[in-house]
């Protein structure tokens, strides 16, 4: 019978604890990118999809904190530089990194890259294993 309850105490000492996952906010008007998105970063992160800007900077201004956002540039209610503008200008969200994901020609994207603080972008289509490597990356530092 000791033998029994050393087998499960032992058995207890390589359960791992649960971490917890960090959140990336996807925020882009084509549900097949989201789509894409979320099955590519679901195995290490939770994910969470807004479908236009202004639904995203509500789902921040309820006191939700991802860790990063992938950001489309050109969407249709509120484009991503606005979201970012908006985000940067408001005290009570906390600044998360962001990248965009964007079909841009660069140097309009690096223009607007630097000037609103945005930490890297991908360009559409995007390869899988270079999006979650840069999120990864990001997530890291």
């Amino acid at each position: 019978m000791s033998d029994i309850h050393t087998m499960e105490n032992n058995s207890s000492l390589t359960d791992k604890p649960t971490a917890i996952r960090k959140t990336i906010l996807i925020v882009d008007d084509s549900e097949v990118m989201c789509f894409l998105a979320k099955s590519i970063l679901e195995k290490d992160f939770e994910v969470v999809i807004r479908y236009d800007g202004q639904d995203a900077l509500d789902y921040l201004k309820q006191g939700n904190r991802p860790d990063l956002i992938l950001l489309d540039m050109l969407m249709p209610k509120m484009n991503g530089r606005t979201f970012v503008r908006q985000v940067n200008a408001d005290p009570r969200i906390v600044k998360v990194p962001i990248i965009f994901i964007t079909t841009v020609d660069s140097t309009m994207l690096i223009n607007s890259f630097k000037a609103l603080g945005v930490v890297d972008y991908i360009t559409k289509p995007f390869v899988n294993n270079d999006l979650l490597s840069r999120v990864k990356m990001i997530l890291q530092s």
